[in-house]
């Protein structure tokens, strides 16, 4: 296993809250995925037509998995001071590789028997195969991936997110770069995509440019990165920030969260390009900040324990699956019917159904591969 790093240093000392810190999993961020995955559903659908912003959706999942994966590997590096990278990329591949390459292959054997019609080409293929569909789509659009598989793009902009982060936080602490620093290194960054989007727009560029593209794109997974660094409600950060901001929050989170759900909701409604293409996602990230604190730290209320539902935990739970899988089932079922709210809504229950079986198939079996690979031939974790 590699190990790089030496002893993180602190802004101060941290002062965790030991009921979140030491949990594996955050069940109402499970409600919350699956919310942002039932958007992009909505979106992909026949009933709204391409109106629906489904697009927000994905800003919520890059959001969060920026803010997931800096947390844990903030954590380990709080524990040990090191990042186990054999670990870590070991994980990402058996959670995302497994699921996605079924996806893949149920879509050729469909574009392949006819169910499909498909013009595949074996670089769309291999886009898909090794994560860069999302250039691909912008140097040779859509037609020649795997069909209803254009989602991969954003499995692309998080899989090239995940090979450089860990390396360049290790690089960063080891040169002595406070969490502080970093955090905000990463807020400054956030800040000069949407005006590099805008210059590219002014120049030319055209949609797939702006919307597909990594480096067009990154802001919404580097606010959730930026959000773990610097006032991270999971890891009860104790700088001087924070405990403003956590002091505030406590005494008025309802009324900002609920004003930051409708500048999200108003922000994603807004039907301008030149709206979405710019600023949008900065305004939407901005405003999952107090929303994802509030989804943590609030479970008591009526809205936590909503979002802590079995229903939606389960849902979040399958999200990945159903997230690869939806629009296929949306181009087979749709033919099928007329009315596009029936289609709708059995090719959700499909999906969902599809979904699960591919967990119990394929995610929980590469799952308990992993846990033996990383038993045997992995050093244990620091506790």
């Amino acid at each position: 296993m590699l190990f790089i790093g030496g002893p993180m240093p602190h802004t101060t000392s941290p002062s965790p809250a030991p009921s979140i810190n030491t949990a594996s999993r955050i069940p109402s961020l499970d409600g919350l995925r699956a919310l942002a995955v039932l958007i992009v559903f909505i979106g992909h659908g026949r009933t709204d037509q391409g109106q629906w912003p489904g697009y927000a959706g994905v800003t919520v999942f890059f959001f969060l998995s920026g803010f997931l994966i800096t947390t844990l590997l903030r954590r380990e590096l709080e524990r040990s001071g090191k990042i186990g990278l054999s670990r870590f990329y070991l994980r990402r591949a058996f959670r995302i590789l497994p699921a996605a390459y079924f996806a893949i292959s149920v879509s050729l054997i469909l574009a392949a028997s006819g169910a499909l019609p498909a013009s595949v080409s074996g670089w769309g293929v291999l886009s898909e195969v090794f994560n860069f569909t999302n250039y691909y789509i912008v140097a040779a659009g859509y037609e020649s991936l795997p069909p209803q598989t254009s989602q991969m793009w954003s499995l692309a902009v998080e899989e090239q997110y995940y090979l450089v982060v860990p390396v360049a936080l290790l690089v960063a602490y080891r040169c002595g770069a406070r969490r502080s620093w970093i955090g905000w290194a990463l807020v400054g960054v956030a800040l000069v995509i949407p005006a590099w989007r805008i210059y590219l727009g002014l120049h030319g560029a055209d949609f797939d440019r702006l919307y597909f593209s990594t480096d067009t794109r990154l802001d919404s997974i580097l606010w959730g990165a930026a959000f773990a660094l610097l006032i991270n409600p999971v890891m009860g950060d104790a700088t001087r920030l924070a405990s403003r901001i956590r002091r505030w929050m406590s005494q008025h989170l309802g009324w900002i969260a609920i004003v930051a759900v409708l500048i999200f909701a108003a922000s994603a409604a807004v039907p301008a390009l030149s709206f979405r293409l710019s600023i949008s996602t900065t305004v939407q990230c901005i405003t999952l900040i107090p929303i994802f604190w509030f989804v943590i730290t609030r479970s008591e209320t009526r809205i936590g324990r909503l979002l802590n539902s079995r229903l939606l935990v389960r849902m979040g739970v399958l999200s990945f699956s159903f997230y690869l899988l939806h629009k296929l089932v949306l181009a087979l079922i749709g033919p099928l019917l007329d009315t596009p709210i029936v289609t709708d809504s059995i090719s959700l229950l499909v999906s969902v159904l599809v979904a699960q079986l591919v967990f119990w198939v394929i995610e929980a079996p590469f799952t308990r591969l992993r846990k033996q690979i990383e038993n045997r031939f992995l050093p244990p974790l620091a506790p």
